[in-house]
């Protein structure tokens, strides 16, 4: 598989989704410098959907930011505003999807911008970010593209959805042979919560599976983490382990919030 098919979900003209730029500089101050993922000259590129918590570990290598060694060029999160603080040349938000602490994204306005006033979404809504992530003094944040309240729930699924295909896609980028399917009763789509199909079901089960699997620890993958690292729901984890703890794929290890692989 190349590298240009991670984050397929989400491929988009750049110009459709990214208004235009300005060269103000970033809120941040001093002379510190700043990071920011090489974009391609292509005028269509890859938006890969994220999770805050991926963006904060991800890793920099040769000015390029990655995740799970996978290079990404523009991303996309959805998640509550946590914060909006409005300057003269730009937009100070701070996001947070509960999977780590909050990321600040900068939306950098324009002259005509800046003189209309523009102002700031609200604090406490649900607002879908495309960007480019910066790092500075160490520290990353989001250089804003575009953001835009979330007009319908269904996009939160469905962001859910597109970050857990782009782990499935990373997965099978670097495994040289295909897992075995596990079988999916019907019934037990009813009950998923955020997953809508049995085919994402169904994926949605193996990177749970692949995740306690490659868990070094005696106690194994506790359910946190897998809530942490997959980016969803502790409902949704929790319904998924009870489907593998009933196949025996998994069992629990020192309380009912650690698992490790039957195998």
């Amino acid at each position: 598989m190349k590298k240009s098919e991670f984050g397929s979900y989400g491929k988009i003209s750049a110009s459709d989704e990214a208004s235009g730029r300005s060269n103000n500089q970033l809120p941040k101050g001093g002379t510190s410098t700043v990071t920011k993922i090489a974009r391609p000259r292509s005028r269509i590129q890859i938006i890969t959907p994220c999770c805050i918590s991926q963006l904060l570990t991800s890793t920099l290598v040769d000015n390029v930011f990655k995740i799970r060694g996978f290079e990404v060029s523009q991303i996309s999160i959805v998640r509550i505003i946590r914060q909006a603080e409005r300057a003269p040349n730009y937009i100070l938000y701070k996001i947070d999807d509960m999977t780590s602490k909050p990321i600040e994204a900068c939306q950098r306005l324009g002259r005509d911008k800046a003189k209309q006033g523009m102002t700031p979404l609200p604090v406490g809504v649900y607002a879908k970010v495309f960007g480019v992530l910066t790092s500075s003094t160490g520290a990353k944040s989001l250089e804003v593209l575009k953001i835009r309240v979330l007009e319908d729930m269904n996009e939160f699924t469905t962001h859910i959805l597109e970050v857990v295909n782009s782990h499935m896609m990373l997965d099978r980028a670097h495994q040289e042979s295909t897992e075995e399917s596990m079988p999916v009763a019907p019934s037990e789509m009813d009950n998923t919560a955020g997953v809508h199909d049995q085919c994402q079901f169904k994926f949605f089960l193996k990177e749970v599976l692949r995740l306690i699997q490659e868990c070094p620890l005696l106690e194994g993958k506790s359910v946190h983490e897998l809530q942490t690292e997959i980016c969803t729901s502790v409902k949704d984890i929790k319904q998924a382990i009870d489907h593998l703890t009933i196949e025996g794929h998994i069992y629990s290890t020192v309380d009912e919030e650690h698992f490790k692989f039957a195998g």
